[in-house]
């Protein structure tokens, strides 16, 4: 999640914020088998490589936004931890990755990485970059700029090349959505050749994003709930359904049960904005499995921020569920029960 917000608004945010319960159920994991994974600060977005058993993980210290970040590569058999090398970018090119998807063309694996191009969260100038990934490096391919990545916060890729992505608001440099959650965020798509559109609109910070060949969810973090909508042959979207509701939402990923989903739900704002300031406050965090055709969703994962606080993603590999935070330089991985 992408929630940069100045002291005075975060001030009447801890006033006026309401805390929503946590849904309860049967965990599919134990806890206390769960161990840390030392990484880069805020690894955020986690991706599998499942034929090599590794993760993709993209870094950058959001509490020091102004630095630039990596992205790393874990490897789950040998537990080896390195940040991949990365050639041919532009000159000045400023690294600072947010979400990441892949996808495979000819024999290629294809990276494609939000990036935010200014010192500053609250900006319009954010671009996609994408690169080829080698078995121990990444060389660039292309950089994607438009207007409309306003405010980039979650993208997906299919197949074929189409790229959506979640524009938290609207106008990058506004405090005053995030402030009033105003209804003006947007989905954007981009298809080679054609350029950008807005294929959504009127949403309030959506944000995890998962782009199928006829449909594409959303998860969005004021809106409470996962949106379904259609996926025309062009590429647009047609009138979304609320698949369920939940609070505070963030990062969607699969599930390794066919059309079954995982989406992280954060208990209370207001904890999130005082980890985000201090490493020392936890922010609890619960991951649920949801069934999209039923709406039916179960807890698989609960923690009160006491091993990891502030989770942006789970992603499941090998045996394992592991989990990706917005701040603190660390992985959690659990096997599974």
């Amino acid at each position: 999640m992408k929630i940069q917000i100045p002291a005075m608004l975060f001030a009447w945010l801890l006033l006026n914020s309401i805390q929503p319960a946590l849904a309860t159920a049967r965990p599919n994991i134990d806890a206390s088998s769960c161990s840390k994974i030392s990484t880069g600060e805020g690894p955020h977005s986690l991706l599998p490589l499942a034929n090599k058993q590794h993760l993709l993980i993209s870094s950058h210290d959001r509490r020091r936004f102004e630095k630039q970040g990596n992205i790393y590569e874990y490897d789950v058999m040998s537990g080896q931890m390195r940040i991949l090398p990365r050639s041919g970018e532009p000159p000045h090119l400023e690294f600072r990755p947010h979400h990441m998807d892949i996808r495979e063309n000819n024999g290629e694996t294809l990276l494609y990485v939000i990036n935010h191009d200014d010192t500053t969260p609250n900006s319009r100038n954010h671009s996609v970059l994408v690169y080829m990934v080698h078995d121990d490096s990444l060389s660039f391919r292309q950089q994607l700029k438009h207007p409309l990545l306003s405010s980039p916060n979650h993208l997906s890729v299919t197949s074929e090349g189409d790229i959506y992505v979640s524009n938290d608001r609207r106008d990058g440099s506004s405090n005053l959505e995030l402030l009033l959650r105003q209804r003006k965020a947007t989905i954007v798509h981009y298809r080679p050749g054609k350029g950008w559109r807005v294929v959504a609109e009127g949403l309030s910070f959506p944000n995890g994003i998962i782009a199928a060949s006829n449909h594409v969810l959303v998860s969005k973090t004021f809106g409470n709930a996962i949106l379904e909508y259609p996926r025309k042959p062009d590429g647009s979207l047609g009138s979304p359904r609320t698949v369920l509701s939940l609070p505070l939402l963030d990062g969607l990923t699969e599930s390794p049960n066919p059309g079954h989903y995982t989406v992280v739900s954060h208990a209370s704002l207001v904890d999130f904005l005082r980890h985000q300031r201090d490493g020392r406050h936890p922010s609890a965090s619960t991951v649920h499995e949801v069934n999209i055709a039923s709406g039916q969703s179960r807890v698989v994962f609960k923690d009160s921020g006491k091993r990891i606080s502030g989770i942006s993603a789970a992603v499941h590999l090998g045996n394992s569920i592991f989990f990706g935070q917005s701040f603190e330089p660390f992985l959690l991985r659990c096997p599974y029960s």
